[in-house]
């Protein structure tokens, strides 16, 4: 029964992060061809989604672990499929952080922070696939 809703709660966490990664990707490209009144508003978009997109990669960070100790008895027996989902998500964690890290900057209208932000969000939409 735990390991049920731990694996609820771990898709859950998954269905987040993709719709905050596969959003952000639309409304960036809204974004791009929007009118210059209209950007500030929709600039507001992604970081909303982010924040759902956090909350995803911290129910998947917790369920996760808990999950291969409690169904798999650990690490060592998990394939080598799993150790690269893994690194996928330790990648996507780290753009996350990236984007957190500059997103202040980015807001104020650094254009340098915005590109750096832009990136690490195509990582973070690559390491979701």
């Amino acid at each position: 029964m735990l390991n049920k809703l731990l694996l609820i709660g771990h898709l859950f966490g998954l269905t987040l992060g993709l719709a905050a990664s596969y959003s952000a990707a639309v409304v960036g490209g809204i974004i791009s061809r929007a009118q210059p009144t209209e950007r500030p508003i929709l600039s507001q978009v992604p970081w909303a989604m982010s924040k759902l997109g956090t909350v995803g990669l911290i129910l998947l960070w917790i369920t996760g672990p808990v999950m291969v100790f409690t169904k798999y008895d650990g690490f060592g027996d998990m394939p080598w499929q799993f150790h690269l989902k893994l690194t996928a998500v330790v990648i996507m964690t780290l753009a996350v952080g990236v984007i957190h890290m500059h997103r202040r900057r980015a807001m104020a209208g650094d254009v340098a922070a915005m590109g750096r932000i832009q990136l690490a969000g195509k990582v973070a939409l690559a390491g979701s696939l």
